[in-house]
């Protein structure tokens, strides 16, 4: 007599793999990423995206710690953009920037960053892809 094995486990445990893919939608680009700071939170954010368009938006939320003079920027492999110039922020308060919209349908990675005291605060790479 042959014995038969059961193949209802090895079934299930496919269709809760397919069932767990087919939610989970296909991969979602970062299009914001942030870094926390001593004294605060510093974000960079691909947003009102049409397509492969989107602006780029800094924003630092400063909670705590003395004032401190800020200028924001981001690059990418097209060149390095600034703010409107440097300005002082106190803790408790959140500044941000927006630059006019481009097209980032090449796939390249935004940093934005935050230049203050002599120093250069980054945040990881976001893109449209």
């Amino acid at each position: 007599m042959r014995k038969m094995r059961s193949t209802a486990p090895a079934l299930a445990a496919v269709a809760l793999t397919l069932t767990t893919l087919a939610f989970a939608g296909p991969a979602q680009a970062r299009t914001v990423a942030c870094t926390s700071l001593s004294n605060g939170v510093l974000c960079t954010q691909l947003a009102n995206r049409v397509g492969d368009w989107a602006q780029v938006r800094n924003s630092y939320e400063k909670t705590g710690g003395s004032p401190v003079t800020v200028r924001f920027g981001h690059y990418n492999r097209g060149g390095t953009w600034w703010d409107e110039g440097a300005f002082t922020q106190t803790a408790g308060t959140t500044r941000s920037y927006m630059w006019p919209g481009s097209d980032y349908g090449d796939c390249s990675a935004v940093i934005g960053f935050m230049d203050s005291g002599g120093r250069r605060y980054e945040v990881p790479p976001v893109s449209v892809c």
